[in-house]
């Protein structure tokens, strides 16, 4: 069985990523699993993201994940640029290494999230696609136009088990989310 965890959420607050998280201790042997450098089943069940960051070398976000030994990571292939006049001729390398996200937002009517980047003039982001859709009852006849234009992200986990990433989006009945493939791995 793989550990569960329950999100209390991460947060962004005036700009900057804040994150709370809460979570239910995993069973010990689960515990040394989530050790395991070759395991990545181990990393399971949504577990709370911890940091965020993306870099304009590599062209990949990564989120670091608050399971097992603090090494398990989600990253995921984005794109990279600056959101200023001329912008379309800006070097994508000049925001490189990993940088801090400081907001994330997603649109029900483009399908992506985007990350404002801690760099440079405060205009870099990174933009990737996504699934946009209503969690509630009868989800799937639920219009994904209603989550329109960019709204902030109040919570984000990734899971293992399932390589997604899914974002808690702050729009009607709190039950809209966003979510994307991902690669889950050890660090180590």
């Amino acid at each position: 069985m793989s550990a569960r965890r329950m999100l209390t959420g991460t947060f962004l607050g005036l700009g900057a990523l804040l994150l709370t998280t809460s979570a239910m201790a995993p069973a010990a042997g689960a515990q040394a699993a989530a050790s395991a450098p070759s395991s990545v089943r181990s990393a399971a069940a949504p577990v709370p993201v911890t940091a965020l960051n993306c870099d304009g070398n590599t062209y990949k976000c990564a989120a670091n994940l608050q399971y097992g030994d603090g090494k398990w990571v989600a990253d995921w292939s984005v794109n990279v640029y600056h959101q200023g006049v001329g912008s379309e001729s800006s070097s994508v390398r000049s925001a490189a290494a990993p940088v801090p996200v400081t907001g994330l937002t997603c649109d029900g009517n483009t399908y992506k999230c985007t990350a404002k980047l801690q760099y440079g003039d405060g205009k870099w982001v990174a933009d990737w696609s996504v699934n946009v859709y209503h969690q509630g009852v009868g989800s799937e006849s639920s219009s994904v136009r209603s989550a329109a234009a960019p709204v902030p992200v109040t919570g984000l986990t990734c899971d293992g088990n399932t390589y997604k990433c899914t974002a808690k989006l702050q729009y009607g009945d709190g039950k809209w989310v966003a979510d994307w493939s991902v690669n889950v791995y050890h660090q180590g």
